[in-house]
């Protein structure tokens, strides 16, 4: 098969048993401990094990992109190093962010010259969750098992990291505190007007509407002959659902950038609300399985027609760009 029947053919071979939305888990809502997790705090100090882990573990990654430690500054940031540490989430969430002096960047890494920060961070972060991601996402840190993840920030100068507006920031260069965590009242949900939960519903509806229709689709697509005019259309319409669930899906996920920016109010803003209470009411979970089925279907297009996944065209672009210049 070639064409749309291509991917509907895999598509098919892609579906997958999705459970219904389970509550999930998300410090955001819970009660604030009197401590920062001792895994990696003495008091409010970064434990130096930790500290040295992270740095060695970066420096190695980067080992190939010369002057690191002349044009990076390493911060922890999110809800795993505030007093919300203690939620019951299953793995505990370490998110380290890469502040970027670019120009120092572009002086020891000429072979970049000419791509914009956000070029270079789009190939960088590509890397990272690509080759970084799946060694530390199970990591053991004292009693712990933390998923640990890295992004290079391209929005702002190493010394702007207060312009996304982080809820808490531990820079691991300067070992100090850039941004002490918040103090939260005893019930954080108490903080956020009515609306914030109305819109959260609304997304939790809409979710449970997409797995319905993909579910009747799926069993509809297990009946009907392949090729059929009847099977052609209902691979059609679950195309368009799992492109309905993605969309909704990147809206919350990737919305939750705007609360992290010059535009956004941070660890307040609607946007990270609306990511955490998709979180913990399992909207999260099951919006990124549709996705999954989509993306899993069209990687296996890809392959069967061109032998390989295709990047998107700016990634394709960015990677002939720096080919050329090898």
């Amino acid at each position: 098969m070639s064409g749309p029947n291509a991917f509907y053919e895999r598509l098919t071979e892609s579906l997958a048993d999705i459970a219904d939305p389970e509550q999930g888990g998300s410090g955001y809502f819970s009660e604030p401990s009197d401590t920062l997790d001792p895994n990696l705090f003495d008091g409010t100090h970064i434990r130096a094990d930790v500290r040295d882990w992270i740095l060695r573990t970066l420096s190695d990654f980067f080992m190939v992109t010369p002057g690191f430690n002349q044009w990076a500054e390493v911060w922890l940031a999110g809800s795993g190093i505030t007093y919300q540490w203690a939620a019951d989430r299953g793995n505990g969430d370490l998110d380290v962010l890469i502040g970027v002096d670019f120009p120092q960047f572009a002086h020891y890494n000429d072979q970049y010259a000419g791509l914009t920060s956000e070029e270079v961070a789009k190939l960088v972060n590509e890397s990272l969750r690509s080759a970084l991601w799946p060694t530390t996402a199970t990591v053991q840190i004292g009693t712990g098992t933390y998923e640990v993840t890295f992004y290079w920030n391209s929005a702002h100068g190493v010394k702007d990291i207060k312009a996304i507006n982080p809820y808490a920031a531990y820079s691991l260069t300067r070992d100090e505190w850039t941004i002490e965590p918040p103090k939260l009242p005893t019930d954080p949900r108490s903080s956020y007007p009515d609306e914030y939960a109305e819109a959260a519903t609304r997304d939790e509806q809409q979710a449970k509407r997409l797995l319905d229709r993909y579910r009747n689709l799926s069993s509809s697509l297990s009946a009907l002959a392949k090729g059929s005019p009847g099977w052609m259309n209902a691979a059609a319409e679950l195309r368009q659902v799992i492109a309905e669930a993605t969309t909704l899906y990147d809206g919350i996920h990737l919305g939750r950038r705007q609360a992290f920016s010059p535009q956004g109010s941070g660890y307040a803003d609607f946007n990270n609300y609306r990511w955490q209470a998709a979180k913990e009411r399992g909207t999260a979970q099951t919006l990124r399985q549709l996705k999954e089925v989509g993306v899993t279907a069209q990687q296996s297009t890809d392959v069967a027609l061109y032998g390989q996944v295709i990047d998107d065209a700016q990634t394709a672009l960015l990677k002939a760009a720096l080919w050329g210049r090898r």
